[in-house]
């Protein structure tokens, strides 16, 4: 028999190496939880080298260890090395499928470089594990309501537990229930709106926003006066300014924009709404100065390059314009209005004929019932004297689009050249009674209707064009005859006067542009 005492001993042995197991077990897990989180901090601080190197040691022994390759992922992202960190993501899936970090490390890598789908299948994945998931769901809402989709959106609001929703999802709920005929609903949320803390002002700014766009002006403006603060700042300036606009009190609308820019000069947004609304007021060379500011906080914005290359052509400088063109057209080459735009500016040029005729007909080749295809092809057409083709393209392009001025303008001015004075005309008076502010139009309806006789009908068709462009010296001239015609002789010498000023400046211009072309005749296009 074995002694109590050997007996003791062996419990006592047994009990220490139970201890120690436990403590080297301890020991391990308590070293591989600081090693994680010391980490992640590396990575958080920016200290990515020392970061990297620790996840190299541990992903050398244990190369499918999942938080290491999520842990390494980040880091990835951090280093802009994004396909890299899609494959550890990846990597981590098929280890874990359901690993909830690299799902939505995927959805935010994705959303990130525009990969709508992708971003869309990472955060439905969540989801189906973790219905309640807050910002799974957030980011869900916001996909599905700017894909239209705006029941699924509400859905996927309504999955967040209510005291989880962040304010910020007001004004994207009330959007998605404008667009489903639910405005019922929002009054319940203007309500929470206004419970909202000082500190959460910029939601309500939103909020005010998503009411302006759905045509909800009154309840827009009653809710900006229940959210004054004493002191408004910009932001709030140039919400208020667009409520003035809405209602109509366009002058005080000005002067909020004005101050709001004062306030912050280097705001993208306001430089942007400046812009449109000094367009809006045919005040071109303001809104193009805006612009170019609004190009220099947020240079290669497609929406900035488009205004920028429509308003330099519409204050004649073409080159500008030209350039703005490009610019857009390189970002996105093939966006059918990126190509309509570049294509036109190189038509109003006269030159850089190599690349305008190619472009337009790729574009009619790709896109046959494209308008604005076919209109460029039929300007070049046009340029080119083939009348008949330029009439069929003209023609075939205002069937596709009946609205499009332009097309119809330039109709116009085929058809007068054809000797079609009386289609001509009323094409002219098409364009001008749909658009007032077709300088072009007037200009050229005033010619007309002098040729034809009706000199009060030219009159005021052309004193119209001269308020819109007082920089084309044609009209100068035109209106000049008129006045002669009428026998208002002082007015009449005035405006040839200004003319012969204007037409001098113009050939100067031009000498200046050609002359350094013609001594440098290798020069290539920008």
């Amino acid at each position: 028999m074995v002694s109590r005492a050997v007996m003791g001993e062996c419990k006592a042995w047994r009990l220490g190496a139970l201890v120690v197991i436990v403590f080297v077990l301890a020991s391990f897990v308590i070293a591989e939880v600081p090693s994680r989180t010391r980490i992640a901090e590396l990575i958080r601080h920016d200290q990515l080298p020392a970061a990297e190197q620790q996840l190299w040691d541990i992903l050398t022994l244990h190369p499918d260890e999942v938080w290491a390759l999520e842990l390494m992922g980040e880091l990835r992202i951090r280093q802009s090395r994004n396909a890299e960190a899609e494959a550890l993501f990846h990597r981590v899936l098929e280890i874990d499928p359901s690993s909830l970090e690299a799902q939505r490390s995927l959805g935010i890598l994705s959303k990130s470089e525009g990969k709508v789908a992708e971003a869309l299948a990472a955060y439905e994945a969540i989801v189906k594990i973790a219905p309640h998931d807050r910002d799974a769901n957030l980011a869900l809402a916001a996909i599905y309501e700017r894909s239209g989709k705006y029941q699924d959106s509400v859905m996927a609001v309504e999955r967040i537990p209510f005291t989880s929703r962040p304010p910020d999802v007001l004004p994207l709920l009330a959007d998605d229930y404008f667009k489903l005929a639910q405005s019922d609903k929002v009054p319940s949320l203007i309500s929470q709106v206004l419970r909202l803390p000082s500190l959460k002002k910029g939601t309500a700014l939103d909020f005010v926003a998503v009411l302006l766009q759905n045509g909800y002006v009154q309840d827009a403006s009653k809710l900006m006066g229940a959210i004054q603060p004493v002191k408004p700042d910009a932001a709030y300036l140039h919400v208020l300014a667009r409520v003035r606009e809405a209602e109509g009190r366009r002058a005080e609308a000005r002067q909020l924009l004005a101050e709001a820019l004062r306030l912050q000069p280097k705001s993208f947004d306001i430089l942007l709404d400046s812009g449109r609304f000094a367009a809006q007021e045919n005040r071109w060379k303001d809104s193009v100065e805006l612009l170019r500011r609004a190009d220099a906080v947020k240079p290669d914005d497609p929406a900035v390059l488009m205004k920028l290359a429509v308003e330099y052509a519409q204050i004649g400088e073409l080159e500008l314009a030209r350039v703005a063109s490009k610019r857009l057209y390189d970002l996105e080459p093939e966006n059918p209005d990126a190509q309509y735009a570049y294509g036109r500016i190189l038509q109003e040029t006269q030159r850089f004929q190599e690349i305008l005729d190619p472009l337009a007909r790729k574009m009619v080749a790709e896109r046959p019932s494209d308008p604005h295809a076919l209109f460029l092809l039929g300007m070049i057409d046009y340029d080119e004297g083939n009348d008949n083709e330029s009439h069929q393209e003209f023609t075939r392009s205002l069937q596709l689009d009946p609205k499009n001025n332009d097309t119809r303008y330039y109709l116009a001015l085929l058809t007068e050249r054809q000797g079609n004075f009386d289609e001509a005309r009323t094409n002219l008076e098409q364009v001008v009674n749909a658009e007032p502010n077709h300088a072009g139009a007037q200009q050229e309806l005033g010619v007309i209707r002098l040729r034809q006789g009706n000199i009060a009908g030219a009159r005021a068709a052309l004193e119209i064009a001269l308020k819109l462009r007082p920089d084309v010296p044609q009209t100068h001239y035109q209106l000049g005859l008129v006045y002669a015609r009428l026998g208002m002789t002082e007015q009449a010498k005035a405006q040839t006067e200004i003319y012969e000023k204007l037409h001098q400046a113009v050939n100067d211009k031009l000498k200046s542009e050609i002359l350094p072309q013609s001594a440098n005749t290798k020069s290539a296009p920008k």
